[in-house]
């Protein structure tokens, strides 16, 4: 009776274990295909094409080639200048004695201000013969008119009121050409009659020279007496060696910094060229204008330049884009949807995380930037 219960119960295993292969066996017809996914990547004509929609494909970054150019800057020494027609030589307008010098130097002075007063025995003569000249003027305009008046009622000749008319016109003239005399020597109200003429300020600006001093005669009106520099904008001149000449043209820029100044600038397109070489330093220099509203430039500063060299355009990729494999750089250009293929390049110097290319890649075309390395073949 055991022997036939352990029996019964072997046989019920067997059964049940047969029974549990076949379900397995069986159980779906199709679950072998559901299990076989295409491939990611396959080759076709030389290129590889990426399944759409696939885990590769995703990780993809595609960027069209873009052709920039970027300027060459050649640092360069510099310094500060006043600008040209901005240094204003005084003179005086006579000949005379200086009795006052009211300014000094590294002064700021005005436009019209008074710098210096000299005692001129030709000014003295000058206002003397306005006087007598206005004088003049008044009789023969007050003659004319009781002419005139006479005329009206039948009491004077033609001749008379031609006569009279003729001084007038003489003493008019006389009178413009004495006030002329005081404009050229500078005459002015307050100081004329005393027989100074004051030596004024053309310019706003800073006295830079004088050789004038009280008690001293200026014998020669051509000698400069003072110089007063409008410093309100400034030149930089930076010097440009010999043999950087052949790259500089229209349209070059130059950027200054300034040591003594953190985060002040001055940039602009080159104003000018020395037409010719300083032989000690076989340069020239470039100049550019910079505003200096608050005169804390001064000619004669050191400063740092830049100066912009334009290069033809060029494509820049990222460094990412990059395969290497020996001393060959290359990348993966697609070619058409989802096909890449790989293509050999030449570089050149590093941009940051940017690297240029001189051959092997046209503006425009999709170059793999990232992921790129999923798509080795080799």
């Amino acid at each position: 009776m055991r022997v036939t219960r352990v029996g019964a119960w072997a046989i019920g295993l067997l059964c049940l274990t047969i029974l549990l292969v076949v379900v397995l066996r069986f159980r779906s017809p199709h679950s072998t295909v559901a299990a076989t996914e295409p491939p990611m990547v396959t080759q076709s004509k030389g290129g590889l094409v990426v399944r759409e929609g696939s885990p590769l494909e995703k990780r993809l970054t595609i960027q069209a080639a873009v052709s920039v150019s970027r300027d060459h800057g050649i640092l360069l020494p510099a310094q500060v200048m006043t600008e040209p027609d901005r240094q204003v030589n005084v003179y005086a307008p006579v000949a005379g004695r200086i009795t006052d010098v009211l300014v000094h130097l590294g002064q700021h002075v005005q436009r019209g201000q008074v710098l210096a007063t000299i005692a001129a025995g030709d000014l003295d003569q000058a206002w003397a013969d306005d006087t007598r000249a206005r004088a003049a003027l008044d009789f023969a305009r007050r003659a004319y008119a009781r002419a005139q008046g006479v005329q009206a009622i039948g009491g004077n000749a033609v001749k008379d009121i031609e006569a009279a008319r003729n001084d007038l016109t003489q003493a008019q003239a006389e009178a413009e050409r004495t006030q002329r005399r005081l404009q050229v020597l500078g005459a002015r109200p307050g100081y004329s009659a005393k027989g100074q003429a004051p030596l004024v300020s053309p310019v706003d600006g800073v006295v830079s020279t004088t050789i004038m001093a009280p008690g001293e005669n200026i014998t020669d009106p051509t000698a400069i007496q003072m110089t007063v520099l409008d410093l309100s904008q400034v030149w930089i001149a930076a010097a440009i060696p010999q043999e950087n000449l052949a790259q500089i043209g229209e349209g070059n820029v130059l950027s200054v910094t300034f040591d003594e100044f953190p985060g002040r600038t001055c940039s602009g397109q080159v104003i000018s060229f020395d037409p010719a070489l300083h032989i000690d330093t076989r340069r020239i220099n470039a100049y550019v204008a910079c505003p200096n509203t608050d005169g804390v430039l001064r000619p004669g500063m050191y400063v740092n330049a830049t100066l912009n060299i334009p290069q033809p355009s060029e494509i820049i990729i990222p460094k990412a884009a990059l395969l290497m494999n020996n001393d060959q750089v290359s990348v993966f250009i697609e070619t058409a949807p989802h096909t890449f293929q790989r293509r050999d390049i030449t570089i050149s110097y590093d941009e940051g995380e940017n690297v240029r290319v001189l051959k092997g890649i046209s503006a425009g075309e999709r170059v793999v930037t990232s992921g790129a390395i999923l798509l080795n073949d080799d």
